[in-house]
């Protein structure tokens, strides 16, 4: 009912003028609304911290996301991660059986990774759906005609409206853009801690204490300049002060406290000024504001040397522990919104993030020597990890001293001598020594390649951990020595650290190691034909010989002990012994 009809019938006239006097507004004016007279405010003990926080200007309320944005700490690293997500490029990929195909010529691809199709181009796109992210959700329509992604287009968090039904296990909701009514496949969504997957929680929203407490500090020092410094408090009186006393006193009280004012006040007697606040040294606003920053930077995952780009280690572990997991929720939503039903089994979009967790170029290469040197990365593999073209080295790099071994065939492979070996076979002329006997011979009777070794007390036997002296001293001709100490192998090399410089000094040296008995650092055994094994764990040498055909092998292994150790276990489960 107008306020007219309700005075008719209070019995007012209709067609007189509508006017209210002064009395009656006061006599319709509820008791409580009418005008006061100016009151004292007493402030005791158990209000006045309220009084007191009020006096410093904070304030118990929540900050928006705009005024978080104004913390340095929450702006960079809103920045931080929203630049990096961006950048990365998105790829389309089909899986074909166990091959696994990049797709190029995919319009969605230039769509994610180029234009949009729309004012954004897709860095500012995805920038700003990340950062909208962190204020809850955002939001990029998929503009679709029939099965064609025609463009895609961010749409900014305020100017969206979602209705969500009430199932709370078949969900489902309305997106309502500018008046209209859209669903939710239409749209790339990114919602943060989302139970629904259209809504999302705000930074602000489950980090508003420390966010507010550092906002508030911030207005605190801003005021405190535009104060020029001065101290906040209250005026206390031992006696009532007069209207006329206290609008003067407020008045002076203005100026002094105005920065572009020079003016003093000059308290009368019986009226003392408390202090109500401290200065930002005695707050220690510095240090509490360094401490509540890096608080922030940790509701992100991020540090400070993170920011500021200490090392690649620290910007890398950043990008793992504060970036990753968005770019993967960014992936969820490509491969839900932009791919049909029937491609979902066989397509998929993923964003390429190796560059980002390549750390600095001085590891990466040393990695990449090490690999090159292990011979299992070639060249061009190197190559093609570093975006570069490759040269067209087709080959398996391997030293003049690689054996290869296949331990499902037992196959051995010399690529410098280009022959083969199968480690459980024999030569025909190979001598070993008679279980019946104890006569080296060809072969065995039976053809196992077992025999029965001791410990050299008998006459014609050997030992495998005793002394043994050899018929052939030395390797069994001129050639096979010169093979061994320089013709292609490394032995030479190997040797001359040692003060071996001639190859009959070299010859020696295994001669003397071959025979000698185990003991201390000589360790030894004999295998299943009749070779006697030894290796000097102190100097690193490894000797191999047959008391009736001379050395056959004399070498510093690689691997050092673990060498002899790989070829004693094989040698006893094929015969030897200890």
């Amino acid at each position: 009912m107008s306020i007219f009809s309700r005075k008719r019938k209070n019995g007012l006239n209709e067609d007189l003028p509508f006017t209210i006097s002064e009395e009656t507004i006061s006599y319709l004016m509820p008791v409580e609304q009418k005008p006061k007279t100016r009151e004292e405010q007493v402030i005791d003990e158990k209000n006045f911290d309220v009084a007191f926080m009020a006096a410093l200007g904070f304030t118990d309320g929540n900050v928006t996301f705009e005024q978080a944005l104004q913390i340095p700490a929450v702006a960079a690293s809103i920045d931080f991660i929203s630049s990096i997500c961006a950048r990365v490029p998105v790829k389309l990929y089909e899986e074909n059986g166990s091959d696994t195909n990049e797709l190029t010529d995919d319009g969605r691809v230039s769509l994610l990774n180029g234009d949009t199709g729309d004012l954004l181009n897709a860095y500012q796109m995805k920038k700003a759906w990340v950062r909208d992210y962190f204020d809850g959700r955002g939001y990029i329509y998929i503009n679709q005609r029939r099965n064609r992604v025609e463009s895609l287009h961010y749409v900014e968090k305020a100017q969206i409206s979602v209705s969500r039904y009430t199932n709370p296990i078949f969900k489902d909701a309305d997106i309502h853009v500018a008046g209209s009514r859209y669903y939710p496949w239409e749209f790339l969504r990114l919602c943060r801690n989302t139970k629904d997957g259209v809504t999302g929680e705000s930074i602000t929203d489950s980090s508003s204490l420390i966010l507010s407490l550092y906002y508030e500090t911030m207005k605190f020092e801003r005021r405190l300049m535009n104060k020029g410094g001065n101290k906040k408090g209250f005026l206390t009186s031992e006696k009532k002060i007069g209207d006329e006393a206290l609008s003067k006193m407020r008045e002076t009280w203005h100026n002094v406290f105005d920065t572009n004012s020079e003016s003093m006040m000059v308290l009368n007697s019986g009226i003392k000024f408390q202090e109500a606040s401290a200065t930002s040294t005695e707050l220690q606003l510095n240090e509490n504001k360094e401490t509540n920053s890096n608080d922030i930077l940790l509701l992100f995952l991020l540090s400070a040397k993170a920011l500021q780009g200490a090392s690649d280690d620290e910007i890398v572990s950043a990008v793992k522990t504060a970036c990753i997991p968005i770019i993967e929720q960014m992936e969820a939503a490509y491969n839900s919104g932009l791919l049909l039903e029937s491609e979902k089994k066989t397509k998929y979009f993923s964003c390429d993030t190796s560059k980002l967790e390549r750390g600095d170029i001085l590891k990466r290469y040393q990695a990449y020597e090490i690999a090159l040197k292990s011979h299992f990365m070639q060249p061009d593999e190197v190559r093609y990890e570093e975006d570069k073209k490759p040269l067209g080295l087709n080959w398996i790099e391997l030293g003049l001293d690689s054996v290869l071994f296949n331990p499902e065939t037992k196959e051995i492979y010399t690529p410098n001598t280009n022959q083969s070996a199968v480690m459980e076979q024999r030569d025909k002329d190979d001598y070993i020594q008679d279980p019946e006997t104890g006569r080296m011979q060809g072969r065995t009777p039976s053809g196992t390649g077992e025999n029965d070794l001791t410990d050299g007390s008998e006459s014609g036997k050997i030992s495998p951990t005793g002394k043994n002296m050899f018929k052939v001293n030395g390797f069994r001709n001129k050639q096979k020595l010169k093979n061994h100490w320089e013709n292609g192998r490394t032995h030479k090399d190997e040797f001359i650290e040692d003060g071996i410089k001639t190859a009959e000094e070299y010859e020696k040296a295994g001669m003397n190691l071959v025979q000698s008995k185990v003991g201390g650092d000589i360790l030894g055994h004999a295998d299943g034909r009749g070779n006697i094994i030894r290796y000097d764990r102190k100097k690193n040498y490894f000797a191999k010989g047959n008391p009736e055909k001379g050395l056959t092998t004399f070498m510093k292994p690689k691997i050092g002990e673990m060498y002899y150790q790989i070829q004693r276990e094989e040698d006893l489960a094929h015969g030897g012994k200890a």
